[in-house]
């Protein structure tokens, strides 16, 4: 299958629920844009947004905080200085203040190029990914929460987002059970592996009914050790495949020159989505594994 083939067939799924293309009965495995495809535009963008889109991946991920004056921002640092023309902190700085800065090119950093991308709000992000490309929404600061969940109920995005929250399975407390979105809008929960104890600890999520769960592994015979039970309850399995994710080697500098020994080895192992920070070359990599 070609690259603009796999592409158009992953656009035509956006129709799909979200809860249908998360199940474990849809044997295709989930790509994430971490921060959107920032190698055509700058991380947290619109046009990476834009750029995920077309590339047909399923999810993109972004960052969100509030600026001084109340108002959601989609950013990943505390600090403006990496990403965009600016200085300071984005929580002390006000909306107008944040939305005149330039965005940097790529993932930023003093000497990426500025550009004429603006600091998106969550709205404009949510409504520029709106039918074309879900959206996994990491809420930097947990108290801002409640902002991020009016803001997705306000725009009618409840079928188009998850929303993911770090979990202790063995302490058995989970407080967003509690919450008043929980079970209107999907939920990502996030934990380590502990050795030798994944299927016990998802059998202990269970009473989250969770439609995918991320986690970080020390030893991938963990990860297959836990496929029954991931089957059973129709949990997907994301795994970051980010450098900065600390997955023992399974990480995209690898898997660029070794696709099979990194995305394969995940996937055999279970692994039904992927976040990854190059995207075009594992969408290459899957309609490799696709039979003409």
């Amino acid at each position: 299958m070609s690259g603009s083939t796999a592409a158009a067939a992953s656009i035509s799924s956006r129709s799909s629920e979200i809860y249908d293309l998360l199940s474990c009965s849809n044997r295709e495995i989930i790509t994430i844009a971490h921060r959107g495809v920032w190698s055509a535009g700058p991380e947290n963008s619109l046009a990476a947004i834009r750029a995920a889109a077309e590339l047909g991946v399923e999810f993109v991920e972004i960052d969100t905080q509030t600026t001084a004056d109340g108002h959601l921002v989609v950013i990943h640092d505390k600090a403006l200085d990496r990403t965009t023309s600016g200085s300071g902190v984005v929580g002390a700085s006000s909306f107008s203040a944040v939305r005149d800065l330039r965005l940097r090119d790529g993932a930023g950093g003093e000497a990426a190029a500025l550009t004429d991308e603006r600091v998106p709000t969550l709205e404009e992000a949510l409504e520029e990914a709106r039918g074309r490309v879900f959206v996994n929404i990491d809420t930097k600061f947990p108290h801002e929460l409640p902002l991020v969940i009016a803001a997705v109920r306000r725009l009618g995005a409840e079928d188009h987002v998850i929303i993911k929250s770090d979990v202790v399975p063995e302490s058995g407390d989970f407080s967003v059970l509690a919450a008043d979105w929980f079970g209107s809008i999907p939920h990502m929960p996030m934990f380590p592996v502990r050795p030798g104890k994944f299927a016990a600890d998802l059998r202990l999520i269970e009473a989250l009914r969770a439609p995918m769960a991320e986690v970080e592994f020390t030893d991938i015979a963990d990860l297959a050790a836990g496929r029954d039970e991931l089957e059973r309850q129709n949990i997907r399995l994301w795994i970051n495949t980010l450098d900065v994710s600390h997955n023992l080697d399974f990480n995209d500098s690898r898997a660029v020159n070794d696709p099979e020994g990194v995305w394969g080895a995940l996937v055999e192992a279970g692994v039904g989505a992927i976040q990854t920070d190059t995207n075009v070359e594992l969408k290459r990599w899957l309609s490799s594994r696709k039979p003409a």
